[in-house]
């Protein structure tokens, strides 16, 4: 039976408990926000993901409640080393515990605020959803954190001048957090290619300039394989469109450094303008291949 404002917190505090586990697309709803907790925690840091979580149930619950659910997700994250790079997993059921530690820290006056709010008249099941909804919402929030789904991440080498490229978060973390000379400038670009519908970016690494090497062609791959034992190859690092497949295609230029013997990627035609006219970089291919802008 829905309850009134007459009530107090504690009368519904149980229930909205009960609720977290009552419910299958509930423990489904935790583990999600358990995953985008993963990547998105080691991307943005405790202190982005304190503040998402702020937004997300301060636009529901307001501020007072926001900031409950913040501190109930700081505290969590406070014992785990992250980020980046600290391999951490989180489960739906860690993810249930916060909610409910949360929960149980409301206080009956944050509650009667929120309950004026709402018009005088907040219940259970009105009280869960919006609990709902937040997490809901806070999936979206931790997910953009994280980056877009099929980012391409690039870094800049600032002791040889090169820029390297990866779509694996762990990598991306693992470099962020031991290579204090490789500066994450952000994501680059996004791929949605496979190897059954797009072409292999391969990958070499420079065992001389510390540097890397993509490219496209096989047979460039083939010619530096041959050529020059420097080279490592280290697989496919990503799958691209050799052809653009929609209107959202965006083509990359290829530029080279003939100071550094370096190449850049960039799918930004003023960046690609900017290095050639600035910095001298020397343009080798403007659709080397097709990507989404990021």
């Amino acid at each position: 039976m829905e309850q009134t404002a007459t009530i107090t917190y504690e009368d519904i505090r149980p229930h909205l408990v009960y609720d977290l586990s009552n419910f299958r697309s509930d423990g489904y709803l935790q583990m999600t926000v358990a995953h985008a907790l993963d990547d998105a925690v080691t991307s943005a840091g405790k202190g982005g993901v304190a503040d998402a979580v702020n937004a997300a149930f301060t636009n529901e619950l307001g501020a007072d409640i926001g900031l409950v659910f913040e501190n109930a997700f700081t505290s969590f994250l406070s014992g785990f080393d992250v980020p980046p790079g600290g391999g951490e997993t989180f489960g739906g059921g860690q993810v249930r515990t916060v909610l409910e530690n949360a929960i149980n820290s409301i206080s009956d006056a944050q509650y009667q605020v929120l309950v004026a709010a709402s018009g005088g008249e907040l219940g259970i099941s009105a009280m869960s959803g919006m609990i709902n909804t937040s997490s809901n919402q806070l999936i979206y929030a931790l997910r953009d954190l994280a980056g877009p789904e099929g980012a391409v991440y690039r870094f800049f080498n600032s002791e040889s001048g090169s820029h390297f490229y990866t779509t694996s978060v762990e990598e991306r973390d693992d470099i962020a957090a031991n290579l204090p000379h490789m500066a994450l400038e952000g994501p680059s670009f996004i791929t949605d290619a496979y190897s059954s519908t797009g072409t292999a970016l391969h990958r070499f690494y420079n065992t001389l300039t510390d540097a890397h090497f993509f490219t496209t062609s096989a047979d460039e791959k083939a010619y530096v394989e041959d050529s020059f034992p420097q080279f490592v190859y280290e697989g496919v690092a990503t799958y691209v469109y050799a052809d653009p497949t929609g209107t959202s295609d965006q083509g990359v230029f290829r530029l080279y450094n003939e100071d550094t013997g370096t190449h850049l990627f960039t799918a930004s035609e003023a960046e690609a303008a900017n290095v050639q006219n600035v910095l001298g970089w020397k343009l080798e291919s403007v659709n080397a291949f097709y990507v989404e802008l990021a």
